[in-house]
């Protein structure tokens, strides 16, 4: 017999979890602003908010890592110049022929799943070329919330009966 409630779990309404990332590589970089002047300036913390993906979207990834590849394959049979330029928009995509399968995948659950700021495929690649660590922290915590799934907004049971109160 299981203890799952099917009733409440229809009932229960469901929220992204979300986390700020903090980002050492982005902060040192100097990417965040510097507080103070001069020898006293610091830098400003980098801090992105990703959120946990749905089965959808880590569908969507899979199926585009399998495109770029389709894409690469397109390109390579086209003549001169289209090729080229095919090439040219694949690598500026981060997406070129030697560009692993699971590599394209992750860019592409990072790109979804950073709600601030919002990144475009391309800020996602240069971040993950200039700032490996901090593009795996963000996919490292994307997916820690993916596993935790949702937020379920479900009204708590009552623990019991409470003792009634006594005149002193």
């Amino acid at each position: 017999m299981s203890n799952f409630d099917l009733a409440a779990f229809r009932k229960a309404k469901f929220q992204p979890r979300e986390q700020e990332v903090p980002l050492a590589g982005l902060t040192a970089g100097g990417f965040g602003g510097y507080e103070g002047e001069g020898d006293q300036a610091q830098p400003v913390p980098v801090v992105f908010k990703v959120r946990g993906l749905t089965a959808d979207e880590l569908a969507r990834a899979d199926q585009e890592a399998d495109n770029s590849k389709l894409l690469v394959k397109v390109a390579e049979r086209l003549a001169g110049s289209e090729a080229e330029k095919a090439q040219a928009l694949l690598d500026g995509l981060g997406l070129g022929d030697d560009t692993p399968q699971a590599l394209a995948k992750k860019l592409a659950h990072v790109q979804m799943a950073v709600v601030e700021p919002q990144l475009k495929i391309q800020d996602v690649v240069r971040i993950a070329d200039a700032y490996p660590t901090d593009f795996l922290e963000l996919s490292n915590q994307i997916y820690s919330l993916t596993g935790q799934g949702k937020v379920a907004q479900v009204k708590r049971k009552p623990s019991g009966k409470t003792p009634a109160s006594r005149q002193a």
